[in-house]
């Protein structure tokens, strides 16, 4: 006989979990008291967010399920906003809560929340559990639609009794799905069309989202590129899935995107994509997205398809299950030669222009910290300028190497998750970049950081300002920075001190001197090699800007720089 609790962890250990982060509390604890000699290692984070967002951090950066444990009520609403955030980054995600006895349920018992009812709309699929017997099948199909298709969250709510009650255990099941028609055009007649289209075409490009990271084809992806060898660019999610070095690369496309790869988008007159949403940071104004461009549509999610104009050809279906067919076809074709088109769309004068204005020097120690990273490296950027800042100047080719909280948008997300991928990666340097702002929302887990010896990295740009709502404000709405100024920032410094963390400070005039001055190069070199955890802090200009800016309603061509 075992206990509810145990056959839980028995059932997730059956789908390869060993680490778990959590926070414990009254309806949940049942499955803690489980937790000794279970196999599954527990991380406590010291709020819930920290919980979901770590959890996020290892799924993201090694593919797997991340699971997050919280109990019932507020143990429960404090994950939603990571299970949200997973949603809109299609990451894979079990979050366990506890909920009060299913006597009570609808009493309005102490804590009850009806967590079920509340993240709905949040998760790919989700349970509450109404009988002992159920936890086997309900945890089976949990983690098969958690990274499934394309991943997600999905919530599992368990009862205290249920998880106190006994029962036989006959051993772990597994989920057994519906089969249902193929979707995967892999028949060739889809190659085909894209063909035709090719070879019609005299201004191709492609845009590569997560979706090529997701679908673990990224080097079958590099592979097609570069025997298509067209203008290409990525989504902020799909960073490092092309060599930054690859000559017909354009970096980053959308509202903080370079002058090439907005340009070449806007020109284009047929738009490869290969596992992106299309969401409105990419496409700006969609009446008037890639306003010549035929689109083709590698997606695994039919109901992102359409969604901001028709696309000619849908190909749905794993990238896994249509790239190499759609390759293997295109060896059997020859292309026009889009040489003319290449040169055009990679030209000087399309070129980002060096580091300037008030934002320079920030970009500069961006620059020279970025190029002291191993290659290996992981960083993890919040949400902010600095995010912006950071994905501008990020060249790593390393598929899961830049990690940020992108169709949510959620502050506080890089230091909990960076947490979840030290965990993942503990030999592998990994980079936190916050901003003063969003640093402050999650900051507690450096006492998680501190407990568990981690070497993570943080940086703080501080500019003592909300600074991408400031900026927004100072473009939009005549400098009235209302409810943005953070001017009465602690000292962060300090407050790593108080948790047992060097803390180090750097300012605009460390980075005036070009090469590095010695001092403050042996600083960052010092400060990523140290086998402890360490905060730097870089004071930031309180009006420094993120250009180019593709304004709100404004076209992809309609770039804002900082001398207009």
């Amino acid at each position: 006989m075992l206990k509810g609790a145990e056959i839980v962890l028995k059932c997730m250990r059956a789908e390869g979990v060993d680490l778990v982060f959590g926070y414990p509390g009254g309806a949940i604890m049942p499955l803690y008291d489980a937790l000794a000699g279970s196999g599954v290692r527990h991380l406590l984070t010291r709020h819930e967010q920290g919980a979901v967002f770590a959890a996020e951090g290892y799924a993201r950066v090694t593919g797997k399920v991340g699971v997050a444990m919280a109990t019932s009520g507020p143990g429960a609403t404090n994950l939603v906003t990571g299970i949200a955030d997973a949603k809109m980054d299609s990451v894979p995600l079990v979050c366990i809560t506890g909920q009060v006895r299913t006597a009570m349920i609808g009493s309005d018992a102490f804590q009850e929340t009806d967590v079920f009812g509340v993240t709905l709309s949040l998760t790919k699929w989700s349970r509450l559990v109404r009988t002992i017997e159920e936890i086997p099948d309900v945890i089976a199909e949990g983690f098969h639609w958690a990274r499934s298709g394309r991943p997600g969250p999905v919530v599992i709510d368990l009862p205290t009794d249920i998880l106190k009650a006994k029962k036989e255990f006959s051993g772990p099941v597994k989920f057994a799905p519906y089969a249902r028609p193929a979707e995967v055009h892999a028949d060739g007649a889809f190659s085909d069309t894209i063909v035709a289209l090719l070879q019609r075409s005299s201004r191709p490009v492609a845009l590569v989202g997560a979706g090529a990271k997701l679908s673990g084809t990224v080097p079958e992806l590099r592979q097609l590129l570069a025997h298509l060898n067209i203008p290409t660019f990525a989504t902020v999610h799909g960073l490092g899935a092309v060599p930054p070095e690859s000559p017909y690369y354009l970096g980053m496309v959308g509202m903080h995107g370079t002058r090439a790869a907005n340009s070449a988008l806007h020109e284009t007159d047929l738009l490869l994509v290969f596992g992106a949403r299309l969401d409105d940071r990419v496409t700006g104004d969609p009446t008037r997205f890639a306003p010549h461009a035929r689109i083709v549509h590698f997606e695994i999610d039919p109901a992102q398809l359409d969604r901001v104009r028709a696309c000619e050809v849908p190909v749905i279906g794993d990238l896994a299950d249509t790239i190499p067919p759609f390759h293997a076809e295109l060896r059997r074709h020859s292309l026009p030669d889009w040489s003319a088109w290449r040169a055009i769309a990679c030209s000087e004068d399309r070129a980002e222009p060096g580091p300037r204005g008030l934002a320079q020097p920030t970009m500069h120690f961006l620059d020279e910290l970025f190029s002291r990273l191993p290659e290996d490296s992981v960083v993890i950027a919040d949400v902010g300028q600095h995010q912006m800042w950071a994905a501008q100047r990020y060249r790593s080719c390393a598929p899961r190497g830049f990690i940020t909280s992108g169709g949510l948008g959620a502050m506080g997300f890089a230091l909990p998750a960076a947490v979840g991928v030290q965990l993942a990666k503990p030999d592998t340097c990994v980079l936190c970049i916050s901003g003063d702002g969003g640093f402050q929302m999650n900051i507690q887990e450096l006492a998680t950081v501190h407990r568990l010896g981690l070497p993570t990295k943080m940086v703080i740009i501080d500019n003592k300002y909300l600074g991408m709502v400031r900026q927004w404000q100072q473009l939009f709405y005549e400098r009235n920075y209302a409810e943005t100024d953070l001017s009465d920032n602690p000292d962060f410094v300090e407050i790593a001190k108080a948790y047992k963390i060097r803390g180090r400070r750097l300012n605009e005039a460390s980075m005036a001197e070009f090469p590095l001055g010695a001092e403050t190069g042996d600083l960052l070199e010092d400060f990523l090699r140290s086998p402890e955890p360490e905060l730097l802090v870089f004071d930031c200009h309180p009006e420094a800007n993120v250009y180019p800016m593709v304004p709100a309603g404004a076209a992809l061509s309609e770039m804002v720089f900082e001398d207009e």
